[in-house]
């Protein structure tokens, strides 16, 4: 909902303050579908905001899914679409969501740079994927957020930067920071600017190999921001945070010899901070080429010889295209 709205709704009807604190509650507690349900409001008020606001920015246009995993296909008001992601792991329940409509960086193995950039999404349709599901899954509600849909979150700070805040108040979401992660391909000025902010949000880097000529054959963005660069941004996130910082890497049939194991080895034990996540790579068409079993497991065997520090991801949703890298609305 645009609270900057909501708030000159209720000035233009000269009521008091706590109206405006009252609703904006009852819009964050997920609870209502629409305003004819905020019963503690009197009819009135109800048919006036029904008139002039939308409780939610963002609307439903597609809903499919299995036991542990759902994803939206969502409608803004603009008629841009984007797609957010429920994931149940049981012992808790976390929404995937879109910080773009589109992406600008165009890594060759995510669906999403494959649309282009359209646009940034606001703070209110950031917050609104949130509440869409726990409008879906009440009484229960949501317990973690991932920024790893759609877009890169450090190309819309400010308005991540905003969400987050309504998502960690306690007059918000009131969802803890430790539970909240930003994953970016490697923004490395932006990963010095978020480790100025001493939060505990997680942070999670898209680094998919530790050579070069490998990463930015496959990610432009390490055209612009190389691997010594952004070691340095990390090295100086974990300096100023003491926060553990989580390296994705997706295996892949170009990043799985056993020279990349070395260099990846040497990469993630440079820092005691560094913590390694392997992924297996989700397919998209056009897209990268998923190591086989047998890399992978040479791969692996490799990294334990090594005995770094690592975790094998869990992947959700990849029959129906919502898992890591496959989210895409335009083709």
């Amino acid at each position: 909902m645009d609270l900057i709205k909501l708030k000159k709704t209720l000035d233009l009807l000269d009521l008091p303050a706590f109206r405006y604190r009252q609703i904006v509650k009852n819009y964050h507690s997920g609870r209502y579908l629409n305003f004819d349900q905020m019963t503690d409001l009197s009819l009135d008020l109800r048919q006036k905001l029904s008139e002039s606001l939308k409780l939610l920015s963002v609307t439903e246009e597609k809903l499919i899914g299995d036991e542990s995993t759902q994803k939206a296909l969502l409608t803004l008001s603009d008629g841009q679409k984007i797609e957010s992601v429920f994931m149940d792991y049981d012992d808790w329940l976390t929404a995937c969501v879109s910080s773009q409509v589109g992406c600008s960086l165009g890594c060759h193995f995510c669906a999403t740079g494959k649309m282009g950039f359209k646009r940034n999404l606001t703070t209110e349709e950031i917050v609104d994927q949130i509440l869409y599901w726990n409008q879906k899954i009440y009484p229960k509600y949501i317990g973690r957020v991932v920024f790893m849909g759609m877009g890169e979150p450090f190309l819309n700070w400010d308005n991540v930067l905003a969400a987050i805040n309504i998502i960690n108040a306690d007059n918000g979401l009131n969802i803890g920071a430790r539970k909240i992660s930003i994953s970016t391909a490697g923004i490395a000025d932006k990963i010095i600017e978020f480790a100025n902010l001493n939060t505990q949000i997680n942070l999670a880097v898209s680094l998919h190999s530790a050579d070069q000529k490998i990463r930015e054959s496959f990610m432009l963005i390490a055209k612009k921001y190389s691997l010594s660069q952004l070691k340095n941004a990390c090295n100086y996130y974990v300096g100023k945070t003491n926060r553990q910082l989580f390296f994705e890497y997706a295996l892949m049939d170009i990043n799985t010899s056993q020279n990349d194991a070395k260099l990846l080895i040497d990469f993630i034990n440079s820092n005691r901070l560094f913590f390694l996540n392997l992924i297996p790579l989700n397919t998209v068409e056009g897209g990268m080429t998923p190591a086989s079993p047998s890399q992978q497991k040479a791969f692996i065997n490799y990294l334990d010889q090594s005995r770094i520090e690592y975790s094998l991801r869990r992947s959700f949703g990849q029959n129906f295209a919502a898992a890591c890298g496959q989210l895409i609305t335009d083709k």
